[in-house]
């Protein structure tokens, strides 16, 4: 009998230490969804509204909510740092370029690879500056108010209506587009990038890493524009 007590006494003296311990570190349970849902069970039952049952079947679909928008979060970071260390790369391999007509078959290599669009254009108003350019083209004056307006981007589905202006006969295959504004000393121009990808670019994205590159290619081309035979 005295050892059927003794076992007794240290069973509770240990239900005492877990209830001290656990309400010293609630998170334990309620970040431990199997344990969360355990506990709801065994409230359940009978025709008693139980509503501290509720309260842990409320909590515990926030934790998960939690673990999922975390999870999102890491997700997205990732991805973000995936297409910054791309552009950052692409960025690099264009400044190899010795020529205008260089960088014009970077752009149209390296860049639409390592940003996995189909196809990139940078169009000058007023200027052609290369005879067989395949992305450095010229462009009629006015046509960067048409295409953006006022705006200094734009991302979303491509009109349809300057399509072909825009990426010729690439304009009918492509779905998503990104088009940048840009500056060569006083000429007005535009980046435009599109992909058969309906949902590459959309609106509201982040634009910090588009203007990044719009202004890296805008400083590159500016240095040879004038110096073009």
């Amino acid at each position: 009998m005295t050892g059927s007590a003794d076992q007794d006494d240290d069973l509770r003296l240990d239900a005492a230490s877990v209830r001290t311990y656990l309400m010293a570190h609630p998170d334990i349970v309620r970040e431990d969804a199997e344990l969360m849902a355990l506990l709801a069970r065994r409230d359940a039952g009978g025709d008693v509204v139980d509503l501290g049952s509720a309260a842990r079947e409320k909590l515990l679909e926030e934790v998960r909510q939690l673990k999922a928008l975390n999870a999102g979060i890491v997700e997205t970071a990732r991805a973000n740092l995936a297409t910054q260390s791309q552009i950052h790369m692409a960025v690099l391999a264009l400044l190899e370029a010795d020529s205008l007509a260089a960088l014009d078959r970077k752009i149209s290599g390296r860049l639409t690879g390592a940003l996995g669009v189909d196809v990139c254009r940078i169009l000058i108003e007023g200027h052609a500056p290369l005879r067989a350019g395949e992305s450095i083209l010229g462009a009629s004056e006015g046509f960067v108010g048409d295409v953006l307006g006022q705006k200094v981007e734009r991302l979303g589905p491509v009109d349809p209506e300057i399509a072909h202006a825009l990426y010729g006969q690439q304009g009918a295959r492509v779905k998503s587009e990104a088009v940048v504004r840009l500056d060569f000393h006083g000429q007005d121009g535009l980046m435009a990038l599109a992909a058969r990808d309906a949902h590459l670019f959309e609106a509201g994205q982040g634009t910090e890493l588009l203007n990044f590159l719009a202004r890296a290619i805008e400083r590159m081309i500016v240095q040879w524009l004038h110096h073009t035979p």
